[in-house]
């Protein structure tokens, strides 16, 4: 850890941010934020949401003032959160007796969501910005139907997005919607179908605890695509979409930049919560193809499954 750093929960968030905004000045600080970010990566994560975030508001939102008086009744209520989380937070503090303990539940959120309504932002009164943050995210939670989904790069997709293909078609097979064309536990079967079909050679993966269900293939704009469905004896699923990497190429199917890094950097990309399910996804290059798998099991455990695959 870099020396001179405050490591605690609420200053990291606080650089973090500043840092998204271009507010850090002193070059030494700078390169701690960044040499920080390139090590940690959940603070690299929480780094890139925030971006992106505020990058897709940059583009949205249209220059808007607040009347004062909304502003007075907004501030008004944010500070009674405040007063509210900091007695709940110091009562926390004396019952478990240290401040380590209780880090997590100090309430960056509204001291953040507080110093947004009083600065400036991408030209608008920060306060502006951030009542207008709360419209949009509540707009999106209405229009993806109340949905869990707490992705940025799956909130902020198109229908062309590697991502987004693989969580819709994921719940499609969960709901029955999708019917395997061809129902077989043999590996070599589901190859020669999706070659066949697909005209791709696709990455069938021996899973523990798991066997192969079914395939499905289809085109999105031209693009053919191919599903593969694993089961455990419980029922559990793994869902295995898979599409040539030269599909990105051509811009018939697309991943984000950071994701795309990521999976180079770290040889997979894997995040949670992807949908009201809160499941797991998985992103990873295996030879010619661009790999997503879906599942309804923890983000650990698909580590550990995940790990394990061969074939």
């Amino acid at each position: 850890m870099p020396m001179g750093l405050n490591t605690t929960t609420f200053n990291i968030d606080e650089l973090i941010s500043s840092y998204a905004d271009n507010q850090i000045t002193d070059p030494d600080l700078k390169k701690q934020i960044e040499d920080l970010l390139s090590k940690d990566q959940k603070l690299s994560a929480k780094y890139k949401a925030e971006v992106l975030t505020k990058d897709l508001l940059r583009t949205r939102l249209p220059e808007v003032e607040l009347p004062s008086a909304t502003y007075q009744r907004v501030m008004l209520s944010i500070d009674s959160m405040i007063a509210d989380s900091k007695k709940k937070y110091n009562t926390a503090v004396s019952h478990q007796g240290n401040l380590a303990a209780a880090e997590t539940e100090y309430p960056t959120f509204w001291q953040s969501l507080k110093q947004a309504f009083t600065e400036k932002f991408i030209g608008v009164p920060r306060y502006a910005f951030a009542v207008l943050a709360f419209v949009v995210i509540g707009g999106l939670v209405v229009f993806s139907g109340g949905k869990k989904t707490r992705n940025p790069y799956i909130l902020a997709g198109t229908e062309s997005s590697i991502m987004v293909q693989a969580v819709n078609s994921f719940n499609k097979v969960l709901k029955g919607d999708v019917k395997p064309q061809l129902t077989s536990s043999n590996a070599a079967e589901v190859e020669k179908f999706v070659m066949e079909k697909a005209h791709f050679d696709p990455y069938v993966p021996e899973i523990e605890d798991y066997k192969i269900s079914g395939v499905v293939c289809n085109e999105y704009k031209g693009q053919e695509l191919a599903h593969i469905i694993y089961k455990n004896n419980d029922g559990s699923v793994i869902y295995i979409m898979q599409v040539p990497i030269s599909a990105m190429h051509k811009k018939n199917l697309e991943l984000p930049d950071d994701v795309q890094n990521e999976i180079v950097k770290a040889k997979y990309y894997m995040c949670d919560e992807v949908d009201e399910n809160d499941c797991t996804m998985t992103l990873w290059y295996k030879e010619d193809n661009v790999c997503a798998s879906v599942t309804t099991m923890p983000k650990q455990e698909m580590y550990t499954t995940f790990t394990r695959f061969n074939k």
